[in-house]
């Protein structure tokens, strides 16, 4: 009889090549042809190439997709009240601009098949992404997208919006004191930051909407309920008024005390932009407070964030038009342009918002433009482009930002929702033969080669995009192919990614002495990402010879930009990271290994990609590390 004083397990072996996936985005502003060479994504020596292609004609449809998730508040706070009249009324608006916008939203429930249009963008294109949806954490982010996008019918849905505008301004009544203030919730003090917040909402509502009059649905009683947003803002002014007077009172006290006065905050300049944007006669002691506020925010032009500034603009142009137009060129000195971006701010002065990275400041500067150089045509709409372009990379969850975003970009091109003429393709000089592209969007995917060969032979080499519409249009090609891991170059399309392997005492350092066993090392992984990023994964196929010192699963915090945070999983040959948000910059991880055993080792690759929009992804080469005994 044999025995065994051990315990017998199978050894896994990995295999020395990789599934590999190249991509190309695609992106078209103006009418024109576009060649891609197909050769240059597929490496010599690979295996097996697929090419997939996807086109979007009209993704300016995608801004409608968005407008569900805060149609609906969330509680009965006077701020969302306000916010929901807010997404109503211009959802009405939109409405009346586009009457087709019904027959696309029917067409899209009428969708079959395993990708519609009402899909959440996570749960989309999973063949073409490194982990499938229910490995990484967001599986409840995309279900809460998906039944966002599916409620478009009911939130365009006429009777339901009456009533949602009803119910909405029913409430803000109720929670409007008799001074004029606002209550965040029944029965609380009136606050001056909510009383102004809401004001801003209603003024610039009566501004976007060209309309005075809201009127809801019959009540239950049969009774009309009619409420005019003038009515709401008239005892708001009353008191937004008096407590105006009474801050320039203490400001001037203080002065006489010998303190020097600056202007006093973000929401003083609020209530200036709301007495632009309103335009009422004010009261004698109103306008003298307001000509000292004014006074102070002359000489905070030096100081002021792009946000700032641009609100500045807006309040000059009524007081002072040639200082507004020193300040709307001030803005667009700011800026930079990218052809495929489009124009926006990339300096440290357009301040990162808590979950809008920097759309507030980008609208606030179209506002700015529209209201005092209506004219610069071309400069404001390389603006919308950006807005658009930053859709295409994230979710837009967030109420008052999005709602803004949407109408600044709809309300500058009301023609972009208009049908319009497909782009055409051809394939190696053949017509491409596409399933047919999806109302409004203008969507097709279709597999330009799928072969199971050794040698990328008879694969095409060119595919020609002819765009006859105007606005923008975008798309990728994806090459998927199996490939040696040593022979897998770097590549960036969008995010790009390096990584390194460090000493790790208390500072790490490049490696100087060959690692031994019992060694510890930090693996540092640096992203840069061309543009902010909603979903990012990060997968670091690590080499065999490294264990992850903290094995447990978790959130942590890396070096770098505001939007850092990330989501950490250790598993069996790879350690994978998730970002909910990633902003524009570089960013840092670092890990620590053990340095388990002895022998020279390869790393596979180390990927990132956005699985919002798998278009843009990034890789690094593997690497060899040698451990001596």
């Amino acid at each position: 009889m044999r025995f065994s004083d051990g315990e017998q397990h199978y050894l896994p072996l990995l295999p020395d090549r990789e599934h590999v996936t190249r991509t190309m985005p695609i992106t078209q502003h103006q009418p024109g042809t576009l060649n891609i060479d197909l050769k240059a994504l597929v490496p010599d020596g690979a295996t097996g190439p697929k090419l997939t292609f996807e086109y979007t004609n009209n993704p300016a449809w995608l801004m409608i997709q968005a407008l569900p998730a805060i149609g609906k508040p969330h509680d009965d706070c006077a701020i969302c009240q306000a916010a929901s009249l807010y997404a109503n009324t211009i959802g009405k608006n939109i409405i009346a601009q586009n009457p087709n916008a019904k027959e696309v939203f029917e067409q899209w429930e009428q969708e079959e098949g395993d990708e519609k249009s009402l899909m959440s963008n996570l749960a989309k294109n999973q063949e073409l992404q490194d982990l499938i949806l229910d490995e990484t954490p967001w599986v409840a982010d995309a279900d809460r997208e998906q039944e966002q996008k599916e409620r478009l019918a009911d939130f365009f849905d006429e009777n339901l919006m009456n009533q949602r505008l009803d119910n909405a301004l029913d409430k803000l009544i109720k929670l409007q004191n008799r001074d004029g203030s606002w209550s965040w919730w029944p029965d609380m003090r009136g606050s001056w930051y909510m009383t102004v917040s809401i004001s801003q909402m209603l003024t610039r509502l009566n501004t976007m909407t060209s309309t005075k009059l809201l009127n809801s649905t019959a009540r239950p009683n049969g009774t009309l309920a009619q409420a005019r947003t003038p009515q709401l803002l008239d005892k708001a002014f009353k008191f937004m008024g008096n407590e105006v007077i009474e801050i320039v009172k203490e400001m001037k006290k203080m002065e006489k005390e010998g303190f020097e006065m600056v202007f006093p905050n973000q929401t003083t300049l609020d209530w200036l932009y709301i007495c632009t944007v309103d335009g009422r006669d004010l009261p004698r002691k109103v306008r003298e407070a307001n000509d000292y506020l004014l006074a102070l925010l002359k000489k905070e032009k030096k100081v002021q964030s792009i946000y700032g500034k641009a609100m500045s603009a807006v309040v000059f142009s009524a007081s002072d038009p040639k200082l507004a137009k020193q300040y709307v060129k001030s803005l667009k000195e700011y800026t930079v342009y990218r052809e495929d971006m489009g124009r926006y701010y990339d300096t440290p002065r357009a301040l990162y918002s808590w979950r809008d990275y920097r759309i507030p400041t980008q609208v606030a500067a179209i506002e700015a433009l529209q209201r005092v150089t209506p004219n610069e045509t071309e400069t404001i709409d390389e603006m919308l482009r950006w807005l658009l372009q930053e859709k295409r990379t994230q979710a837009w969850d967030t109420p008052l930002s999005t709602i803004d975003a949407i109408y600044a970009f709809l309300n500058g091109k009301p023609q972009v929702l208009a049908p319009q003429a497909g782009s055409t393709f051809m394939l190696d000089d053949k017509a491409l033969q596409t399933p047919k592209a999806t109302a409004g969007l203008g969507y097709v995917k279709t597999v330009l080669h799928d072969r199971d060969s050794q040698q990328p032979q008879n694969a095409p080499s060119t595919l020609t995009i002819a765009k006859t519409s105007e606005g923008t249009s975008w798309g990728a090609v994806y090459a998927q192919f199996m490939q040696t891991a040593t022979e897998i170059e770097s590549q960036a399309s969008g995010i790009k990614v390096t990584r390194e392997v460090l000493d790790a005492p208390s500072h790490p350092s490049p490696l100087t002495t060959p690692l031994k066993t019992g060694n510890r090392v930090i693996v540092r992984i640096t992203i840069t990402a061309d543009r902010d990023y909603d979903f990012v994964e990060v997968i670091d196929k690590r080499a065999a010879c490294l264990e992850p010192v903290n094995q447990k699963s978790g959130y942590q915090w890396g070096r770098g930009s505001y939007y850092e945070g990330y989501y950490i999983t250790p598993r069996d040959c790879t350690t994978n990271y998730y970002f909910d948000r990633l902003s524009k910059g570089k960013h840092t991880i670092e890990t620590e290994y053990y340095v388990d055993r002895p022998g020279q080792y390869q790393t596979g690759t180390c990927t990132v990609s956005c699985a919002y929009s798998p278009e843009f992804r990034g890789t690094a080469a593997a690497t060899t590390i040698t451990v001596e005994q």
